[in-house]
């Protein structure tokens, strides 16, 4: 009886091969549709829970592994391939002729990805409407990659004074300084760099703050920032029964009572008032 392996080296190398390649075509489908890293990076943008740079990073990953495993492939069929090559070559002219025309359309290809005509110059201009199709002048940075500035640079940016900017982020319960990265401060709060330049210039309907201009209560903004509201008003404006916050603050061990304001409670807890925030809005 004839005895079957129990692993087979090539089948694995095939098999690897295939499957990295099946996700190299659908990375790269993705990465053709994403948003420019400037809107992407603003929005927090996301497709199938990943971000931009975590689909570059599998694309990138799985491109390495197809090459390793293309590498070994060959080597493993090294000899019939080299007998294959040399027998077609020795075939009739068929084949060189073929040989020839796949090095021309390669060629074609090669150019018209170097100095666009049609159709590649519909491809690339396809690929340059849907990438900017995700951004809207509302979410739009005031410079491109503002997440990477201080808010002192952003600030000069926007066009505002640091101070309004630092006051506009406390007013909602975010403390920093002007010498902070936008971004990071974003993140470690929990938003979008976007959402958080909303709460910045005092634009979010949630947090009206200094130097908003939008009507007759500007510069009063630090009575709506989150910090300043107290439990039960957050409660009401989220839908969330206070007993129930209250509950589940006490879970998270956060001692709560519905007339102190978050910022009160965070002091008294020890924790940012953006946590807070955070386990409210999961529920």
């Amino acid at each position: 009886m004839k005895q079957v392996k129990i692993f087979q080296f090539r089948a694995f190398v095939s098999l690897l091969a295939a499957f990295s390649f099946a996700t190299l075509a659908v990375t790269g489908v993705i990465l053709y549709i994403t948003p420019p890293g400037r809107i992407a990076n603003w929005t927090n943008w996301t497709f199938w829970a990943l971000n931009k740079q975590q689909w570059i990073g599998l694309h990138t990953c799985f491109a390495t592994l197809f090459f390793i495993v293309s590498v070994l492939h060959i080597w493993l069929n090294f000899k019939p391939l080299i007998s294959y090559f040399v027998n077609k070559a020795q075939a009739a002219s068929k084949f060189r002729v073929e040989w020839l025309l796949a090095i021309i359309v390669c060629g074609i290809v090669f150019a018209g990805a170097m100095k666009p005509f049609a159709p590649f110059s519909s491809l690339l201009n396809l690929n340059d409407r849907i990438k900017f199709s995700w951004e809207e002048p509302k979410q739009r940075a005031p410079v491109p990659h503002a997440e990477l500035l201080t808010i002192e640079e952003l600030a000069k940016a926007a066009g505002m004074e640091p101070d309004i900017i630092l006051q506009n982020l406390n007013a909602g319960g975010i403390e920093t300084n002007i010498s902070d990265i936008f971004g990071t401060i974003a993140k470690e709060n929990g938003f979008s760099p976007n959402e958080l330049f909303a709460i910045a210039t005092g634009t979010t309907p949630q947090t009206r703050g200094f130097g908003y201009r939008g009507g007759d209560h500007a510069g009063q903004g630090q009575q709506g920032g989150f910090g300043q509201k107290t439990l039960q008003v957050a409660c009401d404006e989220m839908n969330l029964n206070i007993q129930k916050a209250i509950d589940i603050l006490k879970a998270a061990e956060i001692e709560a009572v519905a007339d102190k304001t978050i910022r009160q409670i965070a002091d008294e807890n020890g924790v940012h008032p953006s946590r807070i925030r955070q386990i409210l809005e999961n529920q």
